[in-house]
């Protein structure tokens, strides 16, 4: 358990301020800005902090940091279905992932894991699926946006947003065997990942 008022006041300060510039920002925050993310020690106070609320600092790349939830915590709110999302907003978020992400890295075009690298979708591709009206989608992809788990903005190229980056890596690799199982079901990649996950389900 971190408790701030063992440390002097600047460094509350300054570990504080790096919370809530995790906490608040669309974006991740450089590491440049913030001495609590500069230095090895503060950074564990800012760790720390983060945990007694079930979240965890994450690397998004070379001096750029953000937070998401501790991978258990994220376990129980999916099973208390807090915060999840309407089925309609699923399956749109299911057809920008494939558009914008698995298909170009089938094809080889984006090597990058960062859900982030991704090649945008015209909305008018998205209304192909016939099985949600032009409407639904429409709706799908605003609420999707408020929520930044698409790119924001009316004109804004749709593709995956910064949400993404607060993902933690057994997540990312999670929502990568999804779409690998929505996409391919009977393939072999999909089998092997049924089988680990119910020996992990059994396991537990």
């Amino acid at each position: 358990m971190t408790d701030l008022r063992a440390y002097p006041e600047h460094i509350r300060s300054e570990v504080m301020a790096a919370v809530s510039a995790i906490e608040t920002s669309d974006e991740p925050v450089r590491v440049a800005d913030f001495q609590a993310l500069r230095d090895g020690a503060m950074r564990q106070i800012v760790s720390g902090v983060l945990a007694e609320y079930g979240r965890c600092l994450l690397a998004v790349d070379d001096g750029l940091w953000t937070s998401g939830y501790d991978d258990d915590v994220a376990d129980e709110i999916l099973r208390a279905s807090i915060g999840t999302l309407e089925p309609n907003d699923r399956a749109v978020l299911a057809l920008v992932l494939l558009h914008c992400v698995a298909m170009p890295r089938a094809a080889g075009r984006i090597t990058s894991p960062d859900w982030t690298v991704a090649e945008g979708v015209d909305r008018k591709v998205l209304k192909f699926n016939r099985s949600l009206s032009g409407q639904d989608i429409d709706r799908s992809l605003r609420r999707l946006q408020a929520r930044g788990i698409l790119r924001r903005g009316h004109r804004a190229e749709i593709r995956p947003g910064p949400q993404f980056l607060r993902l933690t890596e057994a997540r990312s690799r999670a929502l990568w065997e999804d779409l690998v199982l929505l996409c391919r079901p009977e393939g072999h990649q999909a089998a092997h990942i049924r089988r680990r996950r119910a020996s992990t389900e059994a396991a537990a």
